[in-house]
C-alpha cells in the first residue's frame, strides 16, 4: 500500500512498535524504532504469526521506504513495548531528551546533575510516570544511573606524608 510507510514511521518515531502483514504471502513482521547502519528501521524476520514476529524484533536490518511502498501490506497492530519499570529507591539519570520539552526550564534548576531517585511510581493510561525528587517525570525521560562508587581511603597526616615520601614536623 502506497504511503503506508509514512504511517508506520509516525508510530515508530513516538516509540511505538508496528506489526504488519504481507498480504501477498500472509506473513508478519514487527518494526522497532531502532535503525540499522543504513538508517532504516530494524525489523523482525517475516514470520507465520504475530507473536513470533514480536519475539524477534530488531533481528534484521530494515528496508528502505521504496521497498516498503512496493509491498502489499496492512498494519495489524501498533503497541508500546513492554519494559521493566523503575522501583521506589532506584537511582536514575534524566535523559537529555527532556530538554526538548516545555518543562525543561523547571527541571534544569532542580536537577543540575541530571540525576535523581524514584520516590513514587504512577501506572496511568498515558504510561508510567514517576515522582523523582518531588517532580513528576515520564518513563521515557529516565535511564538507570550506573554509579561507580570509589572507595575513599582515610589517611592520617603522618600516613599521607609517608606515602608521599615526605617528613612532617609539626611545631607548636
Amino acid at each position: 500500500m502506497k504511503n503506508l510507510y509514512d504511517i508506520i514511521e509516525q508510530n515508530l518515531k513516538v516509540g511505538l512498535q508496528v506489526t504488519i502483514k504481507d498480504l501477498g504471502d500472509n506473513t508478519y513482521c514487527t518494526l522497532s524504532k531502532l535503525k540499522d547502519s543504513d538508517g532504516n528501521y530494524r525489523m523482525s524476520n517475516w514470520c507465520n504469526s504475530i507473536e513470533e514476529a514480536k519475539q524477534c524484533i530488531r533481528k534484521c536490518s530494515g528496508l528502505s521506504k521504496e521497498c516498503w511502498d512496493n509491498l502489499d501490506l496492512e498494519i495489524v497492530e501498533v503497541f508500546r513495548p513492554e519494559y521493566e519499570p523503575f522501583k521506589v529507591g532506584d537511582k536514575v539519570r534524566i535523559l537529555d531528551s527532556i530538554k526538548k520539552t516545555g518543562d525543561w526550564n523547571y527541571f534544569k534548576e532542580r536537577f543540575p546533575n541530571m540525576t535523581g531517585e524514584i520516590e513514587r511510581v504512577y501506572f496511568e493510561k498515558i504510561g508510567i510516570n514517576y515522582s523523582v525528587n518531588g517532580w513528576y517525570i515520564g518513563h521515557e525521560f529516565l535511564a538507570p544511573l550506573n554509579e561507580v562508587k570509589e572507595e575513599i581511603e582515610e589517611l592520617t597526616m603522618e600516613e599521607l606524608c609517608k606515602e608521599l615520601g615526605r617528613e612532617v614536623k609539626i611545631k607548636k
